[in-house]
């Protein structure tokens, strides 16, 4: 093997990252489960909290926006929709919606 491929071998295992000693980022957030009392423009919801890992967010009312899949497939909420999602530690008061749960159907056909 020449110098110049012994060179770049060396720099990329420099660069290899082991990535299971890293923090995930999960740790910035908090997941909730809530229901849909408004819908607002641009894909923006009104969520009332049912449960969470923090008890003083029970009852709470959050902005909350979709991301993801649902966002990419268009995924439909009404009000009386039942969503989990999370809330950033840093900002309380808007959550990310990523799940719509089947359970509680807001409207029975």
């Amino acid at each position: 093997m020449g110098k110049v491929q012994e060179h770049k071998r060396a720099a990329k295992a420099r660069r290899q990252v082991d990535t299971t000693s890293q923090t995930t980022g999960k740790e910035d957030r908090f997941e909730i489960e809530g229901v849909v009392e408004e819908c607002l423009p641009n894909t923006m919801f009104r969520i009332k909290v049912t449960q969470a890992q923090i008890p003083q967010m029970v009852g709470l009312e959050l902005l909350g926006t979709l991301v993801g899949k649902m966002r990419l497939f268009r995924i439909r909420l009404l009000p009386g929709d039942s969503v989990k999602g999370y809330v950033s530690k840093y900002d309380l008061k808007k959550c990310k919606i990523n799940y719509r749960s089947t359970k509680n159907a807001s409207q029975s056909f």
